[in-house]
């Protein structure tokens, strides 16, 4: 397989799959057919986890035909690499930030505590799919073929985020404002393109994304909160720092000081 095809193949393939889960999605929402909400996020989590696990079929064939940099198994017990850990300080801020809105509840409550416990299973499946989609599948050819120099990882990082955004425009069917969603998953997935061409390591990415999904959930929906409170305030002011300035940032340093990063002398 030549190296453009090796590069474009995963991406179409990633596409396709996307198409048909979305597809899914709207003809459930739009023809009622779980008309109890628990009901429909389980039947999500469940598709999630297949589509997932076809995917790692097919990233067990690129596998065998020598047509990925490792094989499956060792995408998900990869060592990282130990700078890994500190480009990890900004997401791991993002992660925890929406707990020091605690300092101003007032209120605990339990009401909605099963969808809550169902919505966070949706995260982790949904890290798990998203993760195998933007990640290992459509980033499959351009980790093997076009990450060599620093301009090559700029590129693949700046696709990846791009494929990553534009995959939450569609969610204008769901009632989400695309125009908000889009471009703050576009840098979002710079970073996690970055981390995981860093680190060679799905399972990390899978992890950040759950949890990136996840406290914030947590925290709405266990806690009643003054959100005019400063300190609100300044979580959210924080986050979009993180957003539109921090992530982008660090994932274009990932790719230029990629070699130190692992460790080994540059090109």
């Amino acid at each position: 397989m030549d190296k453009r095809k090796a590069i474009t193949k995963p991406i179409i393939q990633a596409a396709v799959i996307l198409g048909v889960f979305l597809a899914i999605e709207v003809v459930w929402v739009y023809l009622n057919v779980f008309p109890d909400y628990n009901m429909l996020l389980c039947a999500d989590i469940v598709m999630r986890i297949v589509f997932g696990i076809v995917m790692l079929v097919m990233l067990n064939g690129y596998s065998k035909r020598g047509e990925s940099k490792y094989p499956v198994k060792k995408l998900f017990s990869n060592r990282i690499p130990v700078w890994t850990w500190i480009v990890l300080i900004p997401i791991i801020l993002y992660i925890i930030a929406p707990f020091f809105k605690l300092f101003t509840a007032y209120i605990f409550t339990t009401s909605v505590l099963t969808t809550l416990i169902i919505v966070i299973v949706q995260q982790f499946a949904t890290g798990f799919f998203e993760e195998l989609l933007h990640r290992a599948l459509m980033m499959n050819g351009l980790i093997m073929y076009n990450s060599k120099t620093v301009k090559q990882r700029i590129i693949t990082v700046v696709i990846a985020g791009a494929f990553f955004g534009l995959s939450h425009a569609p969610n204008i069917l769901f009632g989400e404002n695309p125009l908000m969603q889009v471009p703050s998953c576009f840098l979002w997935g710079m970073f996690i393109a970055a981390i995981y061409m860093l680190s060679d390591n799905l399972l990390l990415v899978m992890l950040l994304h759950a949890f990136s999904d996840s406290t914030f959930r947590i925290v709405d929906g266990l806690f009643g909160y003054v959100h005019e409170a400063p300190i609100c305030q300044a979580v959210e002011i924080a986050q979009n720092v993180m957003d539109y300035v921090v992530l982008p940032v660090v994932a274009i340093l990932i790719c230029i000081f990629y070699d130190r990063l692992k460790g080994k002398p540059a090109d």
